[in-house]
C-alpha cells in the first residue's frame, strides 16, 4: 500500500514523500504549476516546452537543495549531470544550474537508444558515452522522462561501471522526471541496491512532477489513472477531475497520455502534434462522457493552430556588421 506524506518545507510547491516497498526510499512527488502546463496541455511543445522545462528544473534544484542541507556544502566541481541523450537535453539542467547558482554544471553524456522487443517490452542499447568530467565522491544529477525505465537503467549501469573502473566513490544520485511511471521508477530500487553494494553510504533521490503515472500496455503512454500503479496526491486528482472529468470514471483520466513522446515533443514538434491529432481522432470514436469529448475537440483545434504556426515563414531583422 502506498502512502503519501506532505512535507512542511519553506517552498510554495507541495512536496510529498512516497513510501512504497517497490520504490527507492527517498522518492518524492513535487506539485508545481510549471509542470502542470506541460502535463495537462499536450499542445505545448518546441520552444514553449523548453521554457517550461527549464522552470521545472529550477524548481527541482530548489527543492533538492532545501530538502538536503548537505548539498550546500559541496563544491561546484563535485556536481555533475549525467545527460541521457537525447531526453535529458530537454530538461536544460545546465541553464537552470547556472541561473540558480551562478556556476557551470559539468556534464557527462550517455547515448541510450530504446528499442521495442515485443508488445510493451523494451530493451536499450548504449551507442555513446563520455565521462570526462565525472567527479570522485561527487553528487550526480540526471533528468529524463521515465516510462519503462529501461534507458535510465542501462545508463546507470554505465555510470556504475565507469565509477568502478576509475576506483571512484559517489555520494548521491538525484533523478528528476517531469513525467515518470510507477513501473519505471520501481526499476530504480534495484539500481540503488546495486550502487550500495560498492558504496554503502550512497543515496538515491527520485523527484517526479505531479504524480507517479500508470504505464499503458504499449509501454509508452503515461496515464493519470491505472489500477494498482498510478499514485497521485489528492490535489492532482482534483486537477484531473476539473480538466478531464471525474477521475474515477472519465475516459481521458484513464487514456490521455500525460507526456506523449518526449523527444518528438521537444525536437520534432510537427510529428508530436500529428501524434496528438491521431490520438484525438481515435478517442472521439470511443469516448462516451461529454467532458472528454469537449476536451478532445478543444485539443484538436489548438493542435491544428499550432501546426499552422509552425509552418510560418521565418521573418526577422538582420544586423549588418
Amino acid at each position: 500500500m502506498d502512502a503519501l506524506r506532505k512535507l512542511d518545507l519553506p517552498l510554495k510547491e507541495s512536496i510529498y514523500k512516497v513510501d512504497h516497498p517497490e520504490l527507492p526510499k527517498n522518492t518524492y512527488i513535487v506539485c508545481m504549476p510549471e509542470a502542470r502546463k506541460i502535463l495537462f496541455n499536450p499542445v505545448v511543445c518546441g520552444d514553449r516546452l523548453k521554457k517550461l522545462s527549464l522552470e521545472c528544473s529550477k524548481v527541482f534544484l530548489k527543492v533538492a537543495w532545501t530538502l538536503l542541507p548537505s548539498l550546500r556544502k559541496i563544491r561546484s566541481r563535485d556536481v555533475c549531470e549525467i545527460v541521457v541523450l537525447r531526453g535529458s537535453l530537454g530538461y536544460c539542467f545546465d541553464e537552470a544550474f547556472e541561473k540558480l547558482f551562478g556556476s557551470y554544471l559539468p556534464r557527462c553524456f550517455v547515448g541510450a537508444r530504446r528499442f521495442r522487443i515485443s508488445g510493451g517490452e523494451f530493451g536499450a542499447e548504449i551507442n555513446y558515452r563520455n565521462f570526462d568530467p565525472l567527479p570522485n565522491n561527487g553528487v550526480l544529477l540526471t533528468g529524463d522522462t521515465i516510462a519503462t525505465g529501461v534507458s535510465l537503467s542501462r545508463t546507470l549501469a554505465e555510470v556504475r561501471d565507469e565509477l568502478r573502473r576509475r576506483d571512484y566513490g559517489v555520494q548521491k544520485l538525484l533523478i528528476f522526471s517531469i513525467a515518470a511511471s510507477f513501473k519505471g521508477c520501481s526499476r530504480l530500487l534495484e539500481w540503488e541496491q546495486r550502487f550500495k553494494e560498492w558504496w554503502p553510504e550512497f543515496k538515491m533521490y527520485v523527484f517526479v512532477a505531479e504524480a507517479l503515472f500508470g504505464l499503458a500496455d504499449n509501454g509508452t503512454d503515461l496515464l493519470f489513472r491505472r489500477e494498482g500503479e498510478a499514485i497521485l496526491p489528492d490535489e492532482t486528482k482534483q486537477r484531473v477531475s476539473k480538466l478531464y472529468g471525474d477521475y474515477e470514471t472519465s475516459f481521458l483520466a484513464g487514456n490521455m497520455c500525460a507526456i506523449f513522446d518526449w523527444g518528438d515533443r521537444n525536437f520534432k514538434p510537427e510529428r508530436h502534434l500529428e501524434d496528438v491529432l491521431r490520438f484525438v481522432r481515435s478517442s472521439l470514436k470511443v469516448a462516451e462522457d461529454e467532458k472528454s469529448k469537449e476536451v478532445l475537440k478543444r485539443v484538436e483545434r489548438e493542435a491544428k493552430l499550432e501546426l499552422k504556426g509552425l509552418n510560418r515563414r521565418l521573418e526577422g531583422t538582420f544586423i549588418s556588421f
